[in-house]
């Protein structure tokens, strides 16, 4: 008789054992999906993306930036001719 209790407790561990890593794991997946879709959202700016009046071909530097623009930067300073 104590053999058979013995053994309905350990298929009772055993089964808690499979919910609570049943559990864990869910967990981990639903936190991998909320950094995954965090970090696809994040907006990279390229300098590819840049307008043709901002680019460092031509125009006037930008001491505060360290690039050419157009010269209308309200925050930037261009030297004086």
């Amino acid at each position: 008789m104590l053999d058979l209790m013995k053994g309905k407790r350990t298929l009772k561990v055993a089964q808690l054992m499979l919910k609570v890593g049943g559990v864990i794991v869910g967990l981990l997946l639903a936190l991998l999906g909320a950094f995954r879709e965090l970090f696809a959202s994040v907006d990279v700016e390229h300098d590819d993306d840049r307008q043709l009046h901002d680019s460092d071909l031509s125009g006037e530097l930008n001491h505060r930036t360290g690039r050419l623009d157009s010269g209308t930067d309200p925050y930037g300073w261009y030297e004086r001719d």
